[in-house]
C-alpha cells in the first residue's frame, strides 16, 4: 500500500518536470552569438578588456586590429574591445560567463562584422523568446551613423532620460547615448528585428545594458 501511495504521489510530479522541461526546450534554439562590449564602459575597463582578452588567447587572434588589421578602422577603444571580448568568448567555448568581463560584456545575436573585419561567431543554445532582448549601437558604428539615430529614435519616442539630469545622460558619450534610445524605440516598436536595423548600426543583445540608475526596457 506505501508503495502505490508513494508512486501516486511522484508520478505528477514527474510528470510536471517533464512537461516543464519539454517547454523549456521549446523556447531555446541554437543560434549564433557573439560578444561585444557595453556601450557604458568606461574606457579604464575597456583597456582593461582588452588587455586581458588578448593575453589570455592565441596572440594571432587580435592581429586583426592592429595597425593595417581589417579591423583597425575606425580607430575606436570600444571597437577593438568588442572584438577582442568576441575572440576571447569564441576561443573559451561561448559560456555566458565568458562574455561577462565584470559585467561589461554583452551577448549579442547580431552580426557585428562590417566591411572586411569579420567577427567569428558560433551556435549556442539561447531562449528564443522576446524576453530578455535590448537594442543597443554597433561597436563600428560612426557617430554620424549614431547621431542620425538618435534623432530618428527619439523623433518616435520619448529619450528625456537621455538627456542633461535623465538617468542615462551618463556617461555622455554618443555610442551610449544612441543605444538608449535605439533601445526605446525598438521596445516601443514590439521588439522586432527590423527594428533594432538602423541602417546597419543596431545589435539586438540577450544580456542586459543597463547600468546604475539607468534601466533599460525588455520584453
Amino acid at each position: 500500500m506505501a508503495k502505490l501511495v508513494l508512486s501516486s504521489c511522484i508520478l505528477p510530479v514527474l510528470l510536471l518536470f517533464f512537461i516543464s522541461g519539454q517547454m523549456e526546450t521549446s523556447r531555446a534554439a541554437y543560434v549564433k552569438t557573439w560578444c561585444i562590449a557595453k556601450p557604458s564602459t568606461s574606457k579604464e575597463a575597456l583597456e582593461n578588456n582588452l588587455q586581458y582578452a588578448c593575453n589570455n588567447i592565441n596572440a594571432m587572434d587580435c592581429k586583426a586590429i592592429q595597425e593595417g588589421g581589417p579591423c583597425s578602422k575606425p580607430n575606436d577603444l570600444l571597437l577593438y574591445a568588442s572584438f577582442a571580448m568576441n575572440a576571447y568568448y569564441q576561443a573559451k567555448g561561448r559560456h555566458y560567463w565568458n562574455c561577462d568581463f565584470s559585467n561589461s560584456g554583452l551577448i549579442s545575436l547580431t552580426d557585428p562584422s562590417y566591411g572586411n573585419c569579420t567577427y567569428e561567431g558560433g551556435e549556442t543554445a539561447v531562449d528564443d523568446s522576446n524576453s530578455g532582448k535590448w537594442c543597443v549601437a554597433s561597436p563600428s558604428a560612426s557617430d554620424d551613423q549614431l547621431h542620425a539615430c538618435i534623432e530618428f529614435a527619439c523623433g518616435k519616442v520619448d529619450c528625456s532620460i537621455i538627456r542633461s539630469g535623465g538617468a542615462c545622460f551618463e556617461p555622455n558619450t554618443v555610442k551610449n547615448r544612441a543605444s538608449v534610445a535605439m533601445n526605446l524605440y525598438y521596445h516601443q516598436t514590439g521588439q522586432a528585428d527590423m527594428s533594432c536595423d538602423f541602417n546597419g548600426s543596431g545589435n539586438i543583445v540577450r544580456t542586459d545594458p543597463s547600468y546604475g540608475d539607468c534601466k533599460l526596457k525588455s520584453g
